[in-house]
């Protein structure tokens, strides 16, 4: 049983925990959820469940169903496009509204997070939720430099929707260099003031991003099929 914080409410705390369970794919893609079961496990009635995963229906984290109840939403291509094409437009774009404020103590912290990732990605036992995070903790940063919070909003909404798409990086071989190397190079050309040159960069590292996980999903549904 889950012990609920007193600060928020059994509806807030149920879909915090969901939340994580889909984005960390302990609740897997296509996945029935059984709403008894999780009230049960968080110690709660079936109302805060159901407020909670409406909730996450508005995200399009998981799929509400007449008869079948409720599954977490599944990983596709067409899905992977449609976010990817939204977010390389607006990351772009807050990309270069970030490099036209940016700030010396700005780089400074922009460094300081890359070191961060450098010092997890090297541990002897890599932790892929800290590894995670301070990839997003790093991009996200940089948005919020554009000082544009509804862009910032929608940005952090698609990043959850493509987490799932995300952990799927980790285990390629020298993927995770590889990205540090792209943030070393982005930050580099926003301290030079080369906003259009940033933008087109942050496009293309999220594109090969999209490329590479469109390619371990096509070869992972290849090896299903024999």
């Amino acid at each position: 049983m889950s012990r609920i914080p007193t600060f928020v409410t059994a509806s807030e705390h149920v879909y915090s925990i969901l939340k994580q369970w889909v984005l960390s794919g302990e609740l897997a893609p296509g996945e029935r959820i059984d709403q008894d079961a999780v009230a049960s496990r968080l110690g709660v009635s079936k109302m805060p469940v159901r407020s909670a995963l409406d909730k996450l229906a508005a995200q399009d984290l998981v799929l509400l169903h007449s008869h079948r109840g409720v599954t977490v939403t599944p990983l596709s291509a067409q899905h992977l496009e449609d976010i990817y094409l939204v977010r390389c437009n607006l990351e772009g774009l807050a990309v270069q509204l970030a490099t036209e404020l940016l700030k010396p103590e700005d780089v400074t912290l922009l460094n300081n997070m890359i070191q961060k990732q450098e010092d997890l990605a090297n541990h002897r036992n890599p932790d892929t939720e800290a590894i995670l995070a301070a990839n997003r903790e790093f991009h996200l940063f940089i948005y919020s430099l554009a000082q544009r919070p509804v862009l910032l909003s929608i940005i952090e909404r698609l990043w959850e929707q493509s987490e799932r798409y995300r952990r799927i990086l980790l285990i390629q071989p020298g993927m995770v260099d590889g990205s540090l190397n792209e943030h070393r190079r982005l930050v580099e050309l926003m301290t030079h003031r080369q906003a259009e040159e940033a933008s087109r960069f942050l496009v293309e590292h999220n594109r090969k991003t999209q490329q590479v996980v469109l390619s371990v999903m096509h070869n992972n549904e290849n090896s299903e099929e024999r």
